[in-house]
């Protein structure tokens, strides 16, 4: 036997009612007692916690003072200071832990200590090398600059594996007293140095 869907007829929906919304009066009435609960369990959290005195009834009614009315025990602990609660050992017991060592000294030498020294010389020559570069162009700039400055530069072509490259470099200097003014006026205008030996 076959069957007509086309004929079946669908079911009603069912009726749809509104929902009506609560009277402020009563949510009102709730955030309260929200808040309140909030409150007090707030509350009976934070004295739980220690930082507030235990509340006490017996409070004293009468106008004498909190020093007649508390028992000595308390006058005694109150009168003593903290400091008497506050003992340091580390002054006194730090020369119980100090240790010998055998170590000689070593004498430096007025260079190695930064002494200046008026006009040493220097048993090999030093010569300050402020700049590789791979371009030739870049490297004359930057002995152009530091020849305004007054050092005496040159550049110098190093060959590498692969590569060239062409060396800034000033000097020589054969005392101590030229290279340490050579070092202080690079490193016055920002130019970084290295002390090198001749080769």
């Amino acid at each position: 036997m076959t069957q007509d869907f086309a004929k079946i007829r669908p079911e009603p929906l069912l009726e749809r009612k509104m929902v009506e919304t609560p009277p402020a009066w009563s949510l009102m009435i709730t955030g309260m007692i929200v808040g309140l609960v909030v409150g007090v369990f707030a509350c009976f959290l934070f004295y739980l916690s220690g930082n507030v005195p235990p509340l006490s009834s017996s409070l004293p009614e009468q106008g004498g003072s909190l020093a007649t009315l508390a028992d000595p025990v308390t006058i005694q602990a109150a009168a003593e200071p903290a400091e008497a609660e506050l003992e340091l050992e580390f002054y006194s017991a730090l020369p119980d832990y100090e240790v010998s060592v055998d170590a000689t000294p070593v004498e430096l030498t007025a260079q190695q200590a930064g002494i200046d020294v008026e006009d040493e010389p220097l048993a090999t020559g030093f010569v300050l090398q402020t700049g590789a570069f791979q371009q030739l162009s870049l490297a004359n700039s930057e002995m152009r600059r530091q020849q305004l400055l007054g050092l005496e530069v040159s550049v110098k072509q190093q060959e590498l594996i692969g590569r060239t490259l062409y060396l800034v470099q000033s000097g020589p200097y054969t005392s101590s007293k030229l290279l340490n003014e050579a070092e202080r006026l690079l490193r016055l205008n920002n130019i970084p140095s290295l002390r090198m030996s001749p080769l």
